[in-house]
């Protein structure tokens, strides 16, 4: 069994290339995390008498591993997908499910251990980096000078954990993929009816954290009820997609862009493929909002008993939602190359059509940004929403006295690394056919 994942992994590496991106920075985070907590060991004379400092390199690990693990989802269902003709065969042959697990969660075991080990040698500068800015923010009395080395064991440690969660993942979603797609009926509408359920579940207590808002309590206590509101946001936004995501490219192509051959094509490539369209805007979505979020309360809310609220707005920003934010991101860098790479037949037929190589261009211009403004307009029509909830805890306070800045830059920025990714991991293979051609 291990011969035959090792010659699966060399038959397809190309593919397996792409899950590269998320695992470098999962790597990265995690190696940061590891260094962090051995240097501080290693330097326990220089703290002695000082608070502990080594949580704030363990937040990056419980969070970035959390989020590694729902976001390989999306990725190993498209890597399932590509390689179903082979797995088609293999079960023919007599290969069980668990088996066919084991072997996609043996071979994203091994290009995990081979980019966390090159992650690990980038992560001691990123670590004194992180170590330092927390020191400016908490003072050289808290957070000492100390010389950051590399480890082996911390290597090792780095390899091991991210190479195991990765299997673990592997293994996992590849059997819940293989398994619903051999449900029958009446498992497909028991699926439904839970996630029905679950929406429902998640709606009554998003009303009762809404209700808080209005009762009586501390504009602090409102704080968090309103950051809570961001989560179950984010968790509702999920479950409705791509359901939403779809209507929404629907009433754009008939409002704005009806009349387009770039936009037309572009939406039905979208449409067609909407578990693309849910791995992407899902979750940049939700990394909108955590960001907006943790600006706009900070910015309006925290400011009023602390006057160093913006750097605590970023130390709070790094080490909470940093690493999942920067996974999130490197996420979508994977889902484009390995979309485009389902996309060899979609490719082929507009091929025959006599579709160019810079109509093709157009059209991927096209999918980013109805990709991109689709994401863009939920998150800010969410985001209005806190921002009224804000406005509605802070009592005697102008909306001239708010700062609006949260509700549209973190938006605004994001945006347009969404935009941007997009269109270059989509638009890199026409780009540099159309100048093979020409050369």
């Amino acid at each position: 069994m291990l011969r035959l994942v090792y010659y699966q992994f060399l038959h397809n590496k190309k593919q397996w290339l792409g899950v590269s991106p998320v695992i470098f920075v999962s790597s990265l985070v995690m190696g940061l995390a590891v260094n962090g907590v051995i240097n501080v060991e290693n330097n326990s004379q220089v703290f002695v008498g000082l608070p502990d400092p080594k949580p704030i390199f363990m937040f990056p690990i419980v969070f970035g591993g959390v989020t590694l693990f729902f976001v390989l989802s999306n990725i190993i269902n498209m890597l399932v997908e590509i390689f179903r003709d082979d797995y088609e065969l293999l079960e023919v042959l007599g290969a069980s499910l668990l088996q066919l697990s084991f072997l996609v969660g043996g071979q994203i075991f091994i290009i995990s251990s081979i980019i966390s080990f090159i992650a690990y040698l980038c992560s001691i500068f990123v670590t004194s980096n992180y170590y330092y800015f927390l020191q400016y923010f908490f003072g050289e009395n808290i957070l000492p000078d100390i010389q950051f080395q590399t480890s082996a064991v911390g290597c090792i440690i780095t390899v091991v954990l991210i190479s195991f969660l990765a299997f673990l993942s592997g293994c996992f979603y590849t059997f819940k993929k293989i398994r619903n797609r051999k449900s029958s009926k009446i498992r497909h509408v028991l699926s439904i009816v839970k996630r029905i359920l679950l929406l429902a579940g998640f709606s009554v207590i998003w009303l009762l954290s809404l209700q808080q808002i209005f009762q009586d309590s501390t504009i602090l206590a409102k704080a968090q009820i309103i950051f809570n509101i961001v989560i179950l946001d984010i968790v509702i936004i999920y479950q409705l997609s791509p359901f939403i995501q779809s209507c929404f490219i629907k009433l754009l192509s008939i409002i704005i862009f009806r009349n387009n051959f770039m936009f037309i094509a572009s939406k039905w490539n979208l449409l067609y493929r909407k578990p693309y369209i849910k791995s992407i805007s899902a979750a940049i979505t939700g990394a909108i909002l955590l960001i907006s979020s943790f600006q706009m309360i900070s910015q309006n809310i925290l400011s009023q008993f602390q006057d160093d609220s913006d750097l605590e707005l970023k130390v709070a920003f790094i080490v909470y939602v940093g690493a999942p934010i920067l996974i999130v991101l490197a996420n979508i860098i994977s889902i484009a190359f390995l979309s485009s790479h389902q996309e060899r037949i979609e490719i082929q037929q507009f091929e025959i059509l006599g579709t160019s190589n810079y109509q093709m261009v157009k059209i991927k211009v096209g999918e980013a940004i109805f990709l991109t403004f689709v994401t863009s307009l939920i998150a800010f029509l969410l985001n209005i929403k806190i921002m009224a909830l804000i406005y509605y805890s802070l009592e005697d306070v102008l909306i001239d006295d708010m700062n609006l800045l949260g509700l549209i830059l973190p938006n605004f920025i994001v945006s347009i690394i969404l935009f941007i990714l997009i269109f270059i991991t989509k638009s890199s293979y026409f780009i540099f056919k159309n100048a093979k051609i020409i050369s």
